[in-house]
């Protein structure tokens, strides 16, 4: 969350954004800009009239129904710029509002509009593609009352918040935001002018709440396959779209210290790469138990708040371990493998997150190249943090220099 501004910071936003002409406006503020709470009534009424100035054509601003008062008729109200309200109509069956926790119903949806449609003012509905509980024909019903009442509407692939009931549902596998295939298949017989449809433009890292971030500590089943993990790993495989630039895919190690990035591991290993011509082409994967975590999202929970102690694996959990990441590793591989042109591994040969890997990419047909000699892990990995020492890291070196 962002610290609040003051009215004045307000309009020096405003004033620095509106340098620039123009036809349209939108404010989004994550949440309802007709709340006083949020944002001060003064300064509502300072970007109407901003926009008069400037001469901006329509301003988009978004709210909840129950703001809809004489304050905001009078503030808002413009002869010589449309203004908009962005309103959540998310989806037409009210016992689904009510299982969302969305503390609205379809008729308060119907009533806001009508009111602002009275008043002059323009309607933008959100309707949600894939609201938990709902299916088709639900998203038709949703659609038929949107276009009665509105001027435009979103159709949106939910991307929930951490604090909502779909994202709860999201952890205990009840419920998962859509692919680009199934939005597309929702959402493709709806034809209408005022309808826009967005896949991908509410799309975020999963944000999990303060009170729901616990250290996830012990090598079992239940660490292996817990649902803070499964969810990372559908957005990373179904959401997350690696840098084009970086073609050079390096599976590495995880490292007891978190972030990885301040473990003597991974800073032994970022001062090899750096000294490689093509570094800024090579992407870091990291492999283990969360799955395969590209390395720019490691300090992301719960990748930074985990312990994996080897010595409470049993030769069940062993077991697992190897066939769990290697369907993590292969789900990434059908995914992304097309975003590069060179794999390679620097995971210690004969762990389980080494076969995995390699079994993963032999079934993928991707032709992976180990950047540790086997000869040269025998000699030192009795060493403490082997993989970290000059013989390791010069293989690494040679190898990628090709």
């Amino acid at each position: 969350e962002y610290p609040p501004k003051s009215l004045h910071e307000l309009k020096a936003l405003i004033d620095e954004k509106l340098k620039k002409h123009y036809d349209i406006v939108k404010i989004f503020n994550s949440g309802s800009f007709l709340d006083e709470k949020q944002i001060p009534r003064a300064f509502r009424k300072y970007v109407v009239k901003k926009c008069e100035d400037h001469k901006v054509k329509t301003l988009v601003i978004e709210s909840r129904g129950e703001y809809f008062n004489d304050d905001f008729f009078e503030d808002m109200k413009s002869d010589s710029v449309k203004v908009t309200i962005g309103i959540g109509l998310e989806v037409a069956d009210d016992k689904i509002l009510k299982k969302i926790k969305k503390g609205m119903t379809v008729k308060d949806y119907e009533n806001s509009v009508k009111k602002l449609k009275k008043n002059g003012f323009g309607v933008r509905s959100y309707v949600l593609v894939n609201a938990p509980y709902s299916d088709q024909k639900t998203l038709d019903k949703t659609i038929k009352i949107a276009l009665k009442y509105s001027d435009s509407i979103c159709m949106m692939n939910w991307f929930p918040h951490g604090k909502s009931e779909a994202f709860n549902l999201w952890i205990k596998g009840k419920w998962k935001p859509f692919s680009e295939d199934d939005f597309i298949k929702a959402t493709k017989k709806f034809k209408s002018r005022k309808i826009e449809k967005f896949y991908e433009e509410f799309i975020f890292t999963p944000r999990f709440p303060m009170e729901k971030q616990i250290w996830i500590r012990g090598a079992g089943k239940k660490e292996l396959l817990h649902p803070y993990f499964e969810v990372w790993q559908d957005f990373i495989v179904r959401f997350y779209k690696p840098n084009k630039d970086r073609n050079i895919l390096l599976f590495v190690p995880c490292a007891f210290r978190k972030p990885y990035s301040k473990s003597r591991l991974h800073r032994a290993i970022t001062g090899t790469l750096r000294r490689v011509p093509n570094y800024e082409k090579i992407h870091e994967i990291v492999v283990s138990n969360p799955g395969v975590i590209p390395f720019e999202l490691s300090n992301n929970y719960p990748f930074n708040k985990y312990d994996w102690p080897e010595w409470e694996e049993t030769p069940a959990v062993k077991k697992l371990y190897l066939t769990v990441i290697q369907e993590r590793t292969e789900n990434y591989l059908k995914a992304h493998k097309k975003n590069y042109k060179k794999f390679y591994c620097y995971i210690k040969p004969g762990s389980e997150s080494y076969k995995a890997v390699h079994a993963a990419c032999k079934n993928q047909k991707v032709k992976l190249v180990d950047a540790i000699k086997e000869e040269t892990y025998e000699s030192i990995k009795n060493e403490r943090n082997p993989m970290s020492l000059q013989n390791a890291l010069t293989d690494l070196m040679n190898t990628l220099l090709g």
